[in-house]
Order: structure tokens, then sequence, then C-alpha cells
């Protein structure tokens, strides 16, 4: 009869982004992996040689799982549905969101990672950038072209995330006016796009 291994990659993988999304990157390391895994320290350094290699893992693991199921809304170019799926995302998955709010800027550089991992990440990269850039040629037709992707930019990412993070990082709950907020914001920036006048200034009365 085989016999299955107790702790696997998935269990390990699962306690850095816990304790990465509760704690800060920082804070993860090889022994805290396997106390939250509540495995011996051994059976981490078994299936992982570094704590770099398993930040990158996650990594990978938390991007796809945002691109699969909220980036690939945007390819359809309907801008508000990307934004109503980046909520649902957040509300169903907050660790996964916390862990992706923390960015890659801080560790990745000094992770020492493979050649594979790196290109492997900058892979991922590179499809999430592709769902984006769906959206703008999607929107092309329905918005003057200089202001495409910053109004997408913002609408999409910038204005969700700023607006969700308090809560994520405080670990709050996300109220429903918070849907209603992005709504308004979402449509007054479209329809700004699209006038003929938006780069007139703005008047003060």
């Amino acid at each position: 009869m085989v016999r299955l291994a107790k702790f696997t990659e998935t269990h390990f993988i699962d306690s850095a982004i816990d304790v990465a999304a509760h704690c800060g990157i920082n804070a993860v390391s090889m022994s805290a992996i396997a106390v939250k895994a509540g495995a011996p320290i051994g059976s981490v350094y078994h299936r992982f040689d570094s704590r770099g290699t398993i930040l990158a893992q996650a990594w990978l693991r938390v991007k796809a799982d945002f691109r699969q199921e909220v980036a690939s809304l945007w390819q359809r170019g309907d801008s508000w549905n990307g934004v109503a799926g980046l909520l649902d995302w957040c509300r169903r998955k907050p660790v996964y969101a916390r862990f992706l709010l923390l960015g890659d800027e801080a560790w990745i550089a000094d992770a020492g990672l493979t050649p594979a991992m790196l290109a492997a990440l900058e892979t991922e990269q590179a499809d999430l950038d592709a769902c984006f850039e769906q959206c703008a040629l999607a929107w092309h037709d329905k918005a003057a072209a200089d202001t495409v992707a910053p109004m997408l930019r913002f609408i999409l990412i910038d204005g969700p995330v700023a607006i969700v993070k308090p809560y994520l990082t405080n670990h709050q709950p996300i109220p429903a006016c918070v849907d209603a907020i992005l709504r308004a914001s979402h449509d007054a920036v479209r329809d700004w796009a699209n006038r003929t006048d938006r780069h007139a200034p703005l008047h003060s009365t």
C-alpha cells in the first residue's frame, strides 16, 4: 500500500501565503511556514530549497488565480464586470487579496530564484498584461485612444485597490457601499473619457 505524504507542497505554499497575508513578507521564514503547517522544518526543506522559492510559488498561484477569476473578465471589454469581479474575488478570498497587495518588488530581486522560476513569473505577468491589453483594444472604439489605458488602469485597478485596501489590511469585511461608490466612479470616468472637451481646464465656481 502506497503511503501518502502527510505534508505536500500545497500545504507549505498555503502556509506561506497565510503568514505573509497576516504578518507581512518579512515574517515568512522556513520555520514560520513549518509552524503554520504544523510540520517538521525538515519537511519544508525536503520540498523547497529556500524561502524565496516558496514565495515565488505562492505568488504564481495567487496571481494566476486573480488572472483566471478577475482579469479574464477584462478581455470581454465590459469594464464594470471586471470591477465587480475584483470585489467578489476580494470578498471570497481575502487572504489571497492581502497577499497580492504586498507586491513582489520587496523580495523578488533578492530571492535568488532560478532562471526557470524567473521566467515563470515573467510569463504570468505577461498573461495578466495581455488581459488588460484585450480590454484596451475593446475600448478603442468607445473612447479616445489617448485616454483608454489610463482610464482602464484607474477603473479596473487603481480605484478598486485604493478603496478595498484599508478593509483588507485591517481584516474587515468590504461593505456593500463600496460597490455603489466604485460604480459611480467607473461611470463618471468612462463618461469623461468619451467627452470631446476632456482636456479642457476645470473651472471653479
